[in-house]
This record gives C-alpha cells, structure tokens and sequence, in this order.
C-alpha cells in the first residue's frame, strides 16, 4: 500500500478543447442520424422504465413470475412473540440449533437469540455442539 498517491497510474485529464472536440463530434452524429430518419426521445432523470430491458430466459422469468405471485411467504415480524417461542421450543425439543430453527422459521437470529434468552429457551451452543462431535 502506498502511502501517498502518485498520478502515474491516472487517466488522462481531458482539457476544454478535447471536451469541445467531443461534444461536437457527438452533435454531428447526431444530426446525422436525424438525417437519415432516426428519432431521439429525451428521456429525464427521474423517468423509467416499468417493464424489464434485458431477459435471457422467458420461460424461466415467466415462471417465476408466476411462482413470487402464488406463493405468499410469511414477513419477518408476521409471528408473534409467544408464537415464535413455541415454534423455538419445538425445534430446540428436536435437537436443532437456534441457526437452523430461525432459518426454518424465516426468522433473523438475532430476534430468535432475544426470544429464546426472554422464554429460557436452552439451546446448545455451537462450541458445545463442536466438542460433543469430537468426543
């Protein structure tokens, strides 16, 4: 890493007239193109496209289309805490650990680790998961 920063690895900077140069040479091209019967729509910043430029695959963009309408999943926050802890408890009865169990429930771990910390939920720890396995 450098300490400082040198300009040998810089592009170019490009001067007035090289901006000018450009700036006409895309003019000219233009007007050739209105021409020749081309059309340019000036499009501004805040306006875009609703539907989608570029698919490579129709089918499977269809298809999933029609999977995302279908198929409603849960919000995070859809569960409410005292559901949530039962849901927890089962996993935690069946051996699981609190990644897996907030993985399974669409749930993000830190509001699973709160939950089963309020409900004194004993999950093992992965490190005692670790040492049980080598013994």
């Amino acid at each position: 890493m450098q300490l400082y920063h040198t300009t040998e690895e810089d592009l170019p900077i490009q001067s007035d007239r090289e901006k000018e140069r450009l700036r006409s040479d895309i003019e000219k091209a233009m007007a050739d193109y209105l021409s020749r019967g081309g059309a340019i729509n000036q499009v501004e910043a805040s306006q875009r496209s609703n539907d989608s430029s570029f698919v490579i695959n129709s089918e499977k963009t269809a298809q999933l289309k029609a999977d995302t309408s279908t198929h409603s999943r849960k919000k995070t926050n859809d569960l409410t805490d005292t559901e949530l802890a039962r849901l927890l408890k089962a996993h935690c009865t069946a051996g699981a650990s609190l990644a897996s169990a907030a993985a399974t429930l669409n749930q993000t771990r830190k509001r699973c680790e709160a939950i089963a910390r309020r409900y004194q939920i004993p999950f093992r720890s992965a490190a005692f998961t670790k040492a049980r396995a080598r013994s």
